[in-house]
């Protein structure tokens, strides 16, 4: 007759599953916003400007290309619609133009009434920090 006794174990331990799920969210995450933030830049030539600073948060990126026309987000856009879209970040920041910024970046090889008009439009919707983008020589 056999008279051992099995021991068991009773340990516990750190169930880590969850931590990797958010880790792996997390990155995820930060992947997909740091490319649609590269989707609002067209690719364009922008003009050159020692000392420039670089861009700080904005409400709305509105590009110009080099024909003149009028892209945000990758959609091409008419005037009237910049302004609607302009309305709406008006809306969501309670009306108060001062909390809207445009950053206008416009192809050096484009000409100035698209950008004038676009300027003007904005200066009717109050909004007065509209930023113009450059690029800083090396």
């Amino acid at each position: 007759m056999k008279l051992s006794k099995k021991r068991v174990r009773h340990t516990k331990g750190m169930d880590i599953t969850p931590m990797i799920d958010i880790v792996f969210l997390l990155l995820i995450f930060f992947i997909t916003v740091s490319q649609v933030s590269e989707t609002n830049r067209e690719k364009l030539e922008l003009p050159e400007l020692k000392g420039a600073q670089d861009q700080k948060k904005t409400s709305l990126v509105v590009n110009i290309n080099k024909a003149g026309e009028i892209i945000v987000a990758g959609n091409q856009l008419q005037l009237a619609d910049v302004a609607f879209l302009v309305g709406k970040e008006l809306e969501t920041n309670g009306g108060d133009p001062g909390l809207v910024t445009v950053v206008v970046r416009i192809d050096h090889n484009a000409t100035c009434q698209v950008p004038n008009a676009l300027v003007k439009q904005l200066a009717g919707q109050g909004i007065s920090k509209v930023r113009l983008a450059v690029q800083v020589p090396n």
